[in-house]
């Protein structure tokens, strides 16, 4: 199984998306977790152009301002998504690996930069662990 996770500042600046293609292409990624995403909405274009094949079921949060947001692809080939869940801070999804037999739950954070949203961020994170029963793959900016 392969995974990327990046905090990429920015992920419409220019050369960015031609990048994130070059990128899932290259290692053939199962799932994609970016943060610090800077992108309040995500037009089909964007998609068509870093999954031109359309091998990814893409999940995201907006930015807040000019900080924030997550970007998550899990690849159907390889899973069969099972649900799905967003906090404030993260991107989570329940999945059944097609290739090990098992459920998985890949999560995707972003944690606050300022001391105010620390403590929903930790809360997030202790309630997605005390849920959760399937083997966790956590990942990104904390």
């Amino acid at each position: 199984m392969i995974g990327i996770t990046w905090n990429c500042r920015g992920v419409a600046k220019k050369g960015m998306q031609t990048f994130v293609k070059d990128l899932l292409w290259e290692y053939q990624a199962d799932f994609v977790g970016v943060q610090e995403t800077i992108k309040k909405r995500y037009p089909l274009s964007f998609f068509r152009k870093i999954d031109p094949q359309q091998k990814y079921v893409w999940h995201w949060i907006p930015s807040r301002g000019r900080s924030g947001g997550i970007l998550s692809g899990i690849k159907t080939e390889r899973f069969d998504i099972l649900s799905s869940k967003t906090g404030t801070y993260f991107i989570m999804v329940k999945v059944f690996d097609k290739k090990m037999r098992k459920n998985l739950c890949l999560v995707n954070v972003y944690g606050p930069a300022q001391d105010e949203g620390k403590e929903v961020f930790l809360t997030e994170l202790a309630q997605i662990c005390s849920e959760n029963k399937d083997p966790m793959l956590l990942g990104g900016d904390f």
